[in-house]
């Protein structure tokens, strides 16, 4: 939904910022960043929490440009990516994102990233991180959530001059805090971070730092990150973090295991912003077509269970999403739900489990860091859930035209898609029909008359005779 601010509120409600550095929305550097890019028509992107508060950046930023801007009142997939295809509806050629961000790059649109603000003692971190690392020539790589990019160039100011080994990270975006973003290459970009190592080292002699708590950002960048060890600061304490062998690993690794069972997969498009969300999805399409797997292609917006339970004939979903997108940690779907890595890893003979684990599914496509061509394997296997015998049958049925017929060594003939076979495969059909079976009948009258009246309803054949009386 998309909603003008032209009559919500007067100006004369406005609060007036005085002083840029106590604006938590910078709309002096917001509308800086329109005039620099000489945009006409653009949008601000708020999640939920921060929408109360749309109404008044907005009035604020038209009266300093003098035009009209349009808020994004509702997103098409998650909070954290940037709604390009809710800006287009108004042709926006600029969009202004506000709170938390995956920071996943978009595919058509200029993004300004306005990040949150979240209050640090810097000088109780500095002396908790220098009791923590007590060896000054440690080799550590600086990460941070986005919500402590504003105190990044303090606190890296006060550690760089004790740590000569420290390598700080830098945001691939563009944001309202200069001093951390960065034009990286996409070949070098991890879940919209980059950093530059020393020359003669590489990733795996260095520990890993997060600032920021232990929760979603900190787990992808450890599976993503091949660190000797990880450490996070959080509740003012710096502490070791483990992401691998934790239980939600060995949950996915069934889930693999599902998918290799799987006859019909579905592929739910939750991302139309993304860079390269096409290259990922014909990926998959390609593999699945490449096992005999018949597949869907599904876009339904923000997932939830209850869309998805509308497609019973489909084993199992692959989700095209950003790698913070929260459904790969539900256990409330039906269904398995899997990303574009976990398909090479059932499916690609040259891919193998390793310490790491990408949920950034531009990392495997062509051009990404750690690409492998495909391999095909044809040998026959036991499947771990179910123990059946797979990849043993050499003519399974597989097409991608819903008129086209597919017919099996033994002459016998069916449509190509799941949604038949599944209808005549399950065990209720509905009223049944029984062609040829009952004896045939002369044919009789039926009702006559209006649904909420027929002309053979006692009440009508009593109210007829009584006129004619």
């Amino acid at each position: 939904m998309i909603s003008s601010t032209e009559s919500e509120r007067s100006e004369a409600d406005v609060a007036e910022v005085a002083d840029a550095r106590d604006d938590p929305y910078d709309v002096e550097r917001c509308a800086r960043w329109i005039r620099t890019n000489a945009l006409k028509q653009v949008c601000l992107q708020f999640p939920d929490s921060l929408l109360p508060d749309s109404v008044e950046v907005a009035l604020r930023l038209e009266k300093n440009l003098g035009r009209k801007v349009y808020i994004l009142g509702d997103t098409t997939c998650g909070s954290c990516c940037v709604d390009e295809i809710a800006a287009q509806h108004v042709d926006a050629d600029g969009v202004i994102h506000f709170g938390h961000a995956c920071l996943s790059p978009t595919a058509r649109l200029p993004v300004l990233h306005v990040l949150p603000r979240r209050r640090l003692d810097a000088a109780g971190f500095g002396e908790e991180f220098k009791r923590a690392f007590p060896d000054c020539a440690r080799k550590i790589i600086f990460f941070y959530d986005v919500a402590y990019a504003h105190e990044i160039e303090r606190v890296h100011s006060t550690l760089k001059p004790v740590y000569k080994h420290l390598v700080l990270s830098k945001l691939n975006c563009t944001s309202n805090v200069e001093y951390t973003d960065a034009g990286a290459s996409p070949a070098s970009v991890v879940l919209g971070r980059s950093y530059t190592l020393e020359n003669g080292y590489n990733v795996q002699d260095y520990e890993g730092f997060f600032l920021g708590e232990a929760e979603k950002t900190l787990a992808l960048l450890a599976m993503s990150v091949p660190m000797r060890r990880w450490h996070c600061f959080a509740n003012g304490k710096v502490s070791e973090f483990q992401a691998l062998n934790t239980p939600w690993l060995k949950r996915r690794r069934f889930l693999i295991e599902k998918l290799r069972d799987a006859r019909v997969v579905g592929i739910v498009v939750a991302t139309l912003g993304i860079q390269e969300y096409l290259t990922a999805i014909n990926s998959v399409k390609k593999i699945l077509k490449q096992k005999s797997k018949k597949s869907y292609l599904l876009s339904v917006g923000k997932i939830n269970p209850a869309k998805l339970a509308n497609f019973p004939e489909i084993d199992a979903f692959v989700v095209i999403a950003c790698p913070e997108n929260e459904v790969f940690d539900s256990r409330d779907f039906f269904k398995p739900m899997l990303t574009v890595y976990e398909v090479e890893l059932a499916f690609n003979n040259a891919r193998e489990f390793c310490p790491q684990y990408f949920m950034d599914f531009r990392q495997i496509l062509p051009g990404g860091t750690h690409y492998v061509d495909f391999k095909q394997s044809t040998d026959s296997d036991v499947s771990l859930v179910t123990s059946s015998i797979r990849n043993c049958e050499d003519d399974t049925l597989c097409t991608d035209q819903m008129n086209a017929l597919a017919v099996h060594s033994s002459g016998t003939v069916a449509i190509g898609k799941a949604g038949a076979q599944y209808l005549q495969d399950r065990s209720w059909k509905g009223v049944e029909q029984k062609l040829g079976e009952d004896p045939a009948q002369a044919a009789e009258a039926g009702r006559a008359g209006l649904a909420w009246e027929y002309t053979s309803e006692p009440l009508k054949t009593d109210k007829r005779n009584a006129q004619a009386e």
